[in-house]
């Protein structure tokens, strides 16, 4: 082979792999995001870790249920231990708002989640 072929070959690999990695980061989400819940007369702190592909749902600085999520457009699929919720994901992925969760976790339809800076 010529030397501008290998070139030409090289250049396009290396364009693939950086094409593939900024597609593949735009599906994931990293850091924490926190929202106020208000449940009767008591408010309390949410936050959701992301890491890689799993999220930790952290209440009052303990753990309290882990799992899953996926994205597809502007939409954001938890799985949280045993129950499931779909959120509206923003545009630059600072925030998201819960549109629909199973059961009691339903009562925090229409929260708005905030990634907190620097994490």
């Amino acid at each position: 082979m010529k030397k501008k072929s290998i070139i030409a070959i090289f250049a396009i690999v290396v364009v693939g792999i950086i094409g593939f990695s900024l597609y593949n980061n735009s599906k994931k989400l990293n850091g924490e995001y926190t929202a106020k819940i208000h449940l009767l007369l008591m408010e309390s702190e949410s936050t959701l870790s992301f890491k890689g592909n799993t999220v930790t749902e952290i209440v009052g600085g303990e753990e309290t249920n882990k799992g899953t999520y996926e994205i597809s457009g502007d939409q954001l699929q938890l799985k949280l231990s045993d129950y499931n919720m779909t959120a509206e994901l923003s545009n630059d992925k600072k925030s998201f708002v819960i549109k629909s969760a199973e059961g009691l976790v339903g009562l925090a339809n229409g929260t708005r989640y905030t990634k907190k800076e620097g994490k």
